[in-house]
């Protein structure tokens, strides 16, 4: 325990008593007050275990946090961050707001501080990190988990509340703009990563919560995207989708590949002529996959993005943001927020579990950047995206054998996704490019259990598993982290 230079008598009194009391009590006084992370950094040149849990000198650890870390780090032996799940405490014991993790997610990371408390690292790598830096009091715990990670073997989640964070007046548990130069740090620190990694991404802070997006720099790489849509008539949404997509889209090379499947309607057809896309005649009955991996075939670019006929764009910078997660190696399928014309969520990441297989996130919610930690805006793994806007590298979605034909009407996104996943690359959510959908409304209903028993004999076991980019204390089968009964004490 470091003393930042107390002028309490009774604090000091106090610390001497309880170090007495207890030989596993040192206590270190500095004689003149150095901020946070210089106290911090003493407090790790003391550390004689072979892990750190950072704790506030206010805050409260559940009585049994540390079994539960310790059987995490006995169950996974290479771990060098393990953080859990949290929650606030008021001055009267009072808690309230639990916060349930996600498993581990770079991009979810950079958007906001989910790690927060309770936070073990082992010492070994914080030491060779060189601690806490002075400049950034503040997001101190933030900056230095931003190195680790990049640094750490594996990071892994104990999906329990382990920590009660203190919500006094003028505390960032309390309220985040406590703390005005809060945002600037983390924009800092985050952009510093970006830079360290050689991801060529401009760290931008938005919303009332201060949540972190990133933009592609202006030198960022460009390389051709192949835009592949399937379409039979529907004049009126194909029309509106292709005008949108040439009057709004910038900073992006990219061809459109159309898969005409015996379009007849005159705004349709209109639509393709005024548009300078490859019109690829398939007048055979419709087939997801095999329509998609013959396009893929006639396709130049460098990523693939799928896209559906009653999509409609609304960003300059959409491709751009996508392309810019899609060409970082460790990544998979890149998707988007889509809503519905109301706007609501009609996609943010898709869970499994949900109906035995796999479910939209969020379906109907309200797209608001502050819900739920800003996990409906921010970018972030998940395991699987929807195909309606689906963004992959093209070497990447060859490795894998693109679509697999076998599914004639549903899963072939998940299947493709979980197959990214198997090979080794994260699916990411790009929940800072939004665009509508007016849901599949050229297709009907219906609903292949063929399809179904086939995701299961090639996934089930992945599927009971969990989601780890969800959280075993939410209702399993919902899609709206809605919390199971008994949940505040897990």
């Amino acid at each position: 325990l470091v003393d930042d230079a107390s002028s309490s008598r009774a604090t000091r009194r106090h610390l001497a008593r309880c170090a007495r009391g207890d030989a596993r009590i040192r206590i270190e006084r500095r004689e003149v007050n150095g901020g946070i992370a210089r106290a911090t950094n003493d407090g790790i040149a003391m550390a004689r275990g072979d892990f750190i849990a950072f704790l506030d000198h206010d805050d409260e650890l559940a009585e049994d946090a540390l079994f539960h870390v310790i059987r995490k780090i006995n169950e996974t032996p290479d771990a060098d961050v393990v953080f859990t799940d949290q929650d606030k405490i008021t001055d009267r014991g009072f808690r309230f707001k639990p916060f349930f993790k996600p498993g581990w997610s770079p991009a979810f990371f950079r958007s906001i501080m989910y790690l927060g408390h309770l936070l073990v690292v082992r010492t070994e790598l914080v030491r060779e990190a060189g601690g806490c830096d002075p400049a950034f009091d503040g997001v101190q715990d933030f900056e230095l988990a931003l190195r680790l990670t990049e640094k750490a073997r594996r990071v892994v989640h104990v999906p329990r509340i382990a920590y009660h964070w203190r919500a006094t007046r003028g505390s960032t548990a309390s309220s985040f703009s406590a703390k005005r130069n809060i945002p600037a740090l983390q924009q800092q620190a985050v952009q510093r990563q970006l830079d360290r990694l050689g991801i060529p991404g401009v760290a931008i802070t938005v919303g009332e919560r201060h949540h972190l997006q990133i933009a592609p720099a202006p030198d960022a790489p460009v390389g051709l995207v192949s835009i592949i849509i399937c379409s039979k008539d529907a004049g009126e949404l194909v029309s509106r989708c292709l005008d949108s997509l040439f009057a709004i889209t910038r900073d992006a090379a990219f061809e459109v590949l159309v898969g005409d499947n015996g379009t007849t309607d005159p705004v349709a057809l209109a639509a393709f002529a005024r548009h300078p896309v490859r019109r690829i005649e398939m007048p055979e009955p419709f087939h997801f996959a095999s329509f998609n991996n013959r396009l893929v075939r006639e396709a130049k670019g460098e990523y693939l993005l799928f896209l559906n006929n009653d999509t409609e764009i609304l960003q300059t910078d959409w491709i751009a943001r996508m392309r810019l997660h899609a060409s970082q190696p460790g990544v998979g399928a890149v998707g988007a927020l889509l809503t519905y014309p109301d706007g609501t969520v009609q996609h943010a990441g898709v869970v499994l579990g949900p109906r035995g297989t796999a479910d939209h996130l969020f379906r109907h919610f309200r797209a608001i950047s502050d819900f739920y930690h800003g996990i409906i805006g921010c970018d972030r793994e998940v395991s699987v995206v929807t195909a309606a806007c689906l963004l992959v590298s093209a070497d990447k979605f060859r490795e894998i054998g693109g679509f697999d034909e076998r599914f004639r009407h549903h899963y072939e996104d998940v299947d493709l996704c979980l197959r990214l996943r198997r090979a080794g690359f994260a699916n990411r959510y790009a929940g800072s490019v939004k665009l509508v959908h007016h849901e599949s409304k050229t297709r009907g209903a219906y609903y292949d259990y063929t399809d179904r028993m086939l995701l299961l004999d090639r996934w089930e076991e992945m599927i009971l598993q969990g989601d780890p980019f969800s959280n075993p204390n939410f209702l399993a089968g919902r899609t709206d982290f809605a919390m199971g009964p008994g949940g505040l004490l897990r």
